[in-house]
């Protein structure tokens, strides 16, 4: 067993190759056995099994420091962690079976809404993604403006990469854009919200943009 010491703070990062080569498949992080176990530095030590190395104990501390600083909800953490996994080079996005039945059983009950949907012109996988988003809405009872998935290449959104929900003013974003966003978050799909001023205060746009983009920080 190997302790490791963990910065307190947080942000998403993904381990370099190098460091996950350097591990074993079974290593297992947690806790110590006293609670939360901490130093007089506000430093937490946790424990790992199965040859984490230093450099992978590094970038986990790195991750935890991130997430307690930018004050990030674990739960979204984890659908991002999730989105990453399901991004593979080569490999399209769509919405599996799981994915559909958990946004309709998130919307269901409730007021059915209108959205407005734009896939991205220049990538491939981007309009067969969302028409795997919009199915389960239809399914829910949600209405698609102009009974279409529109294609377009906007200069504003083309570095907003993965799914977004465009609104006016994502700090006060109409309640339709909040429930698809909750929607989205069950069945693990990441998504953001984008401010356009140019839209109306009641509208909503899902746009699927560029593959996200995997960086270290």
């Amino acid at each position: 067993m190997k302790r490791l010491l963990i910065a307190v703070g947080l942000g998403l990062f993904v381990l370099s190759p190098a460091a996950r080569a350097d591990d074993a498949p079974g290593a297992v992080c947690g806790l110590t056995s006293a609670p939360f176990l901490s130093s007089s530095d506000g430093n937490v030590l946790i424990g790992c099994s199965g040859g984490v190395s230093e450099a992978a104990g590094n970038q986990l501390a790195e991750i935890l420091t991130r997430i307690l600083q930018k004050r990030l909800d674990p739960q979204l953490v984890l659908v991002k962690l999730e989105e990453v996994d399901r991004v593979t080079d080569g490999v399209a996005r769509i919405v599996d079976d799981g994915q559909r039945q958990a946004i309709v059983q998130s919307l269901v009950g409730r007021p059915a809404e209108q959205i407005a949907i734009t896939a991205h012109l220049a990538v491939d996988d981007a309009a067969e993604f969302a028409k795997g988003i919009a199915a389960p809405l239809t399914m829910a009872g949600w209405q698609i403006e102009g009974h279409q998935i529109r294609r377009a290449a906007s200069r504003a959104l083309d570095g907003v990469h993965g799914v977004a929900i465009v609104v006016r003013n994502r700090d006060a974003a109409p309640p339709k854009a909040l429930q698809l966003k909750n929607a989205l978050s069950a069945a693990q799909i990441g998504s953001q919200l984008v401010s356009d001023p140019n839209l109306p205060a009641d509208a909503a746009t899902l746009w699927i943009g560029r593959r996200p983009v995997l960086t270290q920080n």
